[in-house]
């Protein structure tokens, strides 16, 4: 029997995991995570409305201070509420991306990215989320 800590998403048939790929690590599970925390529009999971920060509702209107501002706190409130588990350090928005596993070049100024960096607390690891934002 495979083991994994979660369904990876998306949703790949894998033969080695059973139906579908797993997480693997906690980190892995928590970028998982905390990466649909951010994408999700409030009110699109059922059961609960509040859950969610909707930055793509925000693709236009990043270049503005003020807008970034009022997102830097929906994803810190948000995290604290659903992920209490990790510490955020940095919120930082930009054009592109400056790692090449994130398959947004620098070259590409039409994406617009969302780096996050922040801790697993109880595991003591640091990494960074980085998503595009089309």
């Amino acid at each position: 029997m495979a083991s994994g800590i979660s369904p990876a998403l998306p949703l790949v048939v894998d033969p080695t995991d059973g139906p579908y790929r797993l997480t693997k690590s906690i980190n892995e599970a928590v970028q998982q995570n905390f990466k649909n925390l951010i994408l999700t529009n409030p009110g699109e999971r059922m059961m609960d409305p509040e859950f969610g920060v909707g930055i793509r509702k925000y693709l236009f209107e990043l270049t503005e201070s003020d807008v970034r501002d009022t997102l830097r706190f929906k994803i810190r409130e948000q995290a604290s509420k659903y992920l209490p588990m990790i510490q955020i350090f940095q919120i930082n928005f930009g054009e592109g991306s400056s790692n090449p596993a994130d398959k947004v070049t620098l070259e590409e100024g039409n994406v617009l990215y969302v780096q996050i960096a922040y801790k697993i607390n109880a595991l003591n690891i640091s990494d960074i989320l980085t998503i595009p934002i089309q």
